[in-house]
């Protein structure tokens, strides 16, 4: 799943092709998509609208349409928001395509089909995940202080603690096994045992973690895409995630994989602890 490195890289190459460009028709290949409202009331919310403005906020984007209206969407596993040149052909698993002026269309794709959007205006829908969202990394709200007393109160293992969208926005299964490397803590720990100078750690090992993958365009594995169709090259950067059982860079030790609440974990038992 896209996490906030990558939605920020499509949220970076989107902009210099569609921001300023008026929606001139929309056409929806898959209704489930569109969560709200209808997919009748989604066309003709946007036809003749102008994408004033496209942002972030953690794993979502929002493509501001008007004063009062926000086109709010999440990739989840598999989308991707793709502009291109209205006279080429449309990209593969085409779901959604909005025709813009200037000769640009902006398609939605989508190959398992669990991304989501939302046409909001006058915040007149409560977008469960999106309205909870913590601060961000990189953010001024984003400290230790902050995070500390949150964790003095988690009875759970810290990889679980920190991919809550309530409390870190943005993190997700391959940033926080890459997070938890550099600050050399072991994933399954409980929050509540971490130190002071470890959360403090913590919230350095974020914010460095998420500027590579910034830096580096996102983490392409298999399906991730940016706006402009080109992969990642974080994956080439990675301490562990997606390295079980291959020496770790630090010590050579042979990396651990284990289940944490349900996802995959990957780490170094002798670095971290």
């Amino acid at each position: 799943m896209p996490e906030m490195p990558e939605v920020e890289q499509v949220r970076k190459t989107l902009a210099p092709h569609i921001q300023g460009k008026k929606i001139e028709n929309v056409e929806v290949y898959l209704d489930r998509l569109v969560k709200h409202p209808t997919v009748e009331g989604f066309i003709s919310g946007l036809i003749g609208k102008t994408i004033e403005k496209i942002g972030r906020k953690g794993k979502y984007l929002v493509l501001h349409t008007a004063a009062n209206q926000k086109l709010i969407v999440h990739l989840r596993m598999t989308g991707a928001l793709i502009a291109q040149k209205s006279e080429l052909e449309a990209p593969p698993y085409a779901k959604i395509k909005f025709t813009l002026s200037e000769g640009m269309t902006l398609w939605f794709t989508d190959i398992r089909t669990f991304g989501t959007l939302y046409l909001v205006t006058d915040n007149d829908v409560f977008i469960d995940g999106y309205e909870t969202l913590g601060p961000e990394p990189l953010s001024e709200e984003f400290t230790a202080e902050y995070l500390a007393p949150l964790a003095k109160k988690a009875k759970k293992p810290v990889k679980t603690f920190i991919l809550d969208q309530k409390i870190i926005a943005g993190l997700g299964n391959i940033y926080a096994d890459e997070c938890l490397a550099l600050s050399k803590i072991l994933p399954y720990r409980h929050a509540n045992t971490l130190t002071d100078e470890e959360i403090v750690e913590l919230c350095k090992a974020i914010n460095i973690v998420i500027a590579q993958g910034i830096k580096n365009k996102g983490t392409t594995f298999r399906d991730y895409k940016d706006g402009e169709g080109n992969k990642g090259s974080n994956q080439e950067h990675l301490l562990v995630y997606s390295r079980g059982g291959k020496p770790c860079k630090t010590c050579g030790e042979t990396l651990s994989t284990m289940k944490i609440g349900g996802r995959g974990s990957v780490f170094c038992a002798k670095c971290q602890k």
